[in-house]
C-alpha cells in the first residue's frame, strides 16, 4: 500500500458499515534510480528522469552536496 489513498469502515455486529473514512499508507519503497542523466556543455545543469515528487541530490565523490530538485510531475527534473 505504498502511498495509496485506503478506505477504512467500522462494521457493527449487525453487520452494518460505517461511511468510509480515507488515510494514505506511507510511501515505503525507494525511487528507482534516476535516468537519461545528461550535463550541460558548461558543467551547470544536470538533467534527467526520476519518480514525480522525488528529491535527486547531487553529490561530488567525496559525498559533499552540489545541488538538488524536486522531480515535476512529468518525471523530469533538472539540478544546478
Amino acid at each position: 500500500a505504498n502511498g495509496e489513498l485506503l478506505d477504512v469502515v467500522a462494521i457493527d455486529d449487525g453487520g452494518i458499515s460505517s461511511l468510509p473514512a480515507q488515510i494514505t499508507a506511507p510511501d515505503i519503497t525507494a525511487p528507482a534510480a534516476p535516468t537519461e542523466l545528461a550535463v550541460s556543455a558548461d558543467g551547470s545543469v544536470i538533467t534527467g528522469r526520476a519518480e514525480p515528487g522525488s528529491t535527486v541530490r547531487v553529490l561530488a565523490a567525496d559525498g559533499t552536496e552540489l545541488g538538488t530538485a524536486v522531480v515535476g510531475p512529468t518525471g523530469v527534473s533538472a539540478s544546478t
